[in-house]
């Protein structure tokens, strides 16, 4: 299934158990606003288990307030010797960083914690440090390794007779084992997990693992059983969860396209669609999307069906970042683990060493009566340790030597990756449009909807995108090539408005379908000094977001202005615009925090404009965004005039 369901089920499980505690967080908020306010609270251990209550109430609510507190926690704990609240509060920090997606993290905070818990027998810590690590390894899609976690988790849980925990650790066992398709093995877990939480009267879990269940019947091929199971978590009354019921629509759907119903298909998929799109839940959106595109097919409305399949691949694009960052959390993860058996591998040695030492101590007890064996004893070990501590002091130097090399060798390998990242980036953002405006003109050609006289108007234009896009890709190669190889900037004198033209006819056929008006004012030739890939992939990032933020029938002017020593175009629009809050960080933030989508919901990925800034200093130039909510935005670029 992928992890459209995977994560959000297995935080909705830590939202449960901590709400099956009782307390609530405004009254736990309360005590520690009193508790601060009296004297000896940094050396009280009941204000370390107050933030750890608290932290665990705010998990699923506010995960960042969550992660604050459980930092405070540990740092009273620590002051207090206090290493029962020290694990806990370790637990804690792995949890709050999971669930904001911080994996590396993450396991650093569960390895402290399960080292804690294990020195001083706190079986309770142990067992959440196994579940932490679990998760981690579920949201990474790493079963195998997450199936032994959790099973180690369960069985501290029945060991402290927690139901909660104990019913929780099924359903993540059982989801492991559907997903490597081990379907046997997933409804014993699942249907032990529901025995138990109908016992604690749990009916959230009990509707996840009906959904889970119809879910893994689905896969097995027993699609009435499937049918059965969604059916039954749709209509559970003891518990109603919109992202639960927008699950089991789209589980009725898939099952029902598997035995040739489509129509039924159609009818259950919409329902969860519109479900899911109250959430807001980009991967359940997608999900649905799909199924609808295949459904639609099947029964020969084929307009909803390419309509769904496009806002299927829109909603995959825009997880795109999402799932890089697992990927790169993943990589993280290794280093991690790898770090994990180094320091096992010396705690062995260590354990080894010591216990050396022991025998010897008995070893000198035993002969001590004899003083002339035991002055024997001595020398012999002196001269033994003097022989290991130069061997210590060699192997110490050549290991000082080799961590310098890797040191080298790694910032080497960072500048390259950093490098690779630009290249990907700027091929990524410029030939986005081009090839969009192409696959649409494909489009209307493969579905035959055009007279004689528009094919030929659209051969005509396709002909002219595809020329155009074949000399930008070579642009672009080129002057990756010459990144990749670290090469410097390559100065030209450039008739910058023959470049302005070039970029304005690849992007036309984008701008067309908007219906918006580019208005190219020129008053005189300009000719100026700067790298031409530089310039060309400047214009095309502020051409193309220009065009992404401006709405249908929308106006974007391109002209004029000198300066002394500099000649600036102008790239005006009057689209959405930003806020100040926007434009402070516009040339600071990367990724999600930048990122939006354009007025036809148009996928980006937030890194465009921090390295046009960086191209336009490079070459000597500077740049200047006017900008204002719903009035629109003036990007101004400044290049170095050619000299006379």
């Amino acid at each position: 299934m992928g992890k459209n369901y995977l994560i959000p089920a297995c935080i909705s499980l830590l939202f449960i158990s901590l709400c099956a505690k009782g307390q609530t967080p405004t009254t736990a908020l309360a005590q520690l606003k009193n508790a601060r306010m009296k004297p000896g609270y940094a050396t009280d251990t009941n204000s370390v288990v107050l933030l750890n209550t608290l932290a665990e109430k705010y998990f699923y609510q506010n995960p960042d307030s969550a992660l604050l507190l459980a930092k405070e926690a540990l740092q009273l704990s620590k002051n207090q010797h206090f290493d029962k609240g020290t694990a806990s509060a370790q637990n804690n920090i792995a949890r709050s960083y999971y669930i904001l997606g911080s994996y590396f993290p993450s396991l650093s905070a569960s390895d402290e914690a399960m080292a804690i818990s294990q020195k001083i027998g706190f079986k309770k810590g142990i067992g959440a440090s196994y579940n932490n690590k679990g998760l981690i390894y579920l949201a990474q899609d790493r079963m195998h390794d997450a199936i032994p976690e959790f099973e180690k988790s369960l069985t501290y849980a029945e060991m402290l007779k927690d139901s909660t925990r104990i019913a929780g650790n099924n359903f993540n066992i059982g989801l492991c084992y559907d997903e490597i398709k081990q379907f046997d093995k997933a409804f014993i877990h699942l249907k032990k997990g529901k025995a138990i939480a109908e016992k604690i009267k749990d009916w959230h879990t009990i509707q996840m693992i009906l959904n889970r269940m119809g879910e893994t019947y689905y896969h097995s091929s027993n699609y009435p059983l499937a049918l059965k199971h969604y059916t039954l978590a749709l209509n559970y009354k003891p518990y109603q969860d919109n992202w639960e019921k927008s699950f089991a629509y789209s589980g009725l759907g898939q099952t029902y396209y598997a035995m040739d119903r489509y129509r039924e298909a159609v009818t259950n998929t919409e329902k969860g669609l519109a479900l899911s799109l109250s959430l807001k839940a980009g991967w359940d959106i997608q999900r649905a999307y799909n199924i609808l595109a295949k459904s639609y097919a099947a029964t020969g409305d084929y307009k909803n069906a390419y309509t769904s399949e496009a806002n299927s691949k829109r909603y995959a694009d825009s997880l795109f970042t999402e799932a890089k960052e697992i990927e790169i959390n993943y990589r993280h993860l290794q280093e991690k683990k790898a770090e994990n058996l180094k320091l096992l591998k010396e705690n062995q040695i260590n354990k080894q060493s010591i216990d050396l030492n022991r025998l010897l101590i008995a070893l000198v007890s035993l002969f001590a009566l004899s003083m002339v064996i035991i002055l024997f004893v001595i020398v012999r070990s002196i001269k033994h340790k003097s022989a290991l501590n130069k061997e210590l002091m060699a192997s110490n130097a050549a290991i000082a030597l080799q961590k310098e090399e890797i040191s080298s060798q790694r910032e080497a390998l960072v500048a390259i990756n950093q490098t690779k990242d630009q290249v990907f980036s700027v091929i990524g953002h410029d030939l986005r449009s081009p090839f969009a405006s192409i696959l649409q003109a494909l489009e209307l050609i493969r579905y035959g909807d055009l007279d004689e006289d528009e094919q030929h108007t659209v051969f005509e234009d396709f002909y002219k995108q595809v020329t155009l896009v074949t000399g930008m890709i070579n642009n672009l190669l080129v002057w990756a090539n010459s990144q990749q190889m670290g090469g410097k900037l390559s100065l030209e004198e450039i008739d910058l408005v023959a470049m302005v033209n070039e970029v304005l006819s690849v992007f036309g056929f984008f701008s067309k379908n908007k219906s918006q008006q580019v208005l190219h004012t020129v008053t005189a030739p300009i000719r100026i000094q700067a790298d031409p890939g530089h310039v060309r992939i400047i214009l095309q990032n502020v051409v193309g977001n220009a065009i992404k933020f401006t709405p249908q029938n929308g106006i974007i002017e391109v002209f004029y202005t000198e300066a002394p020593g500099m000649h600036a175009v102008h790239i005006k629009d009057n689209g959405v615009g930003m806020s100040a809050e926007k434009l402070d960080k516009l040339f600071k933030v990367t990724g999600k925090a930048i990122s939006e989508q354009g007025t036809d919901k148009e996928a980006g990925t937030g890194l465009g404009l921090m390295l046009i800034k960086q191209f336009t200093e490079e070459n000597g130039g500077r740049m200047e965004v006017n900008s204002q909510p719903s009035m629109g935005s003036e990007f101004i670029i400044y290049f170095k005039a050619c000299q006379a």
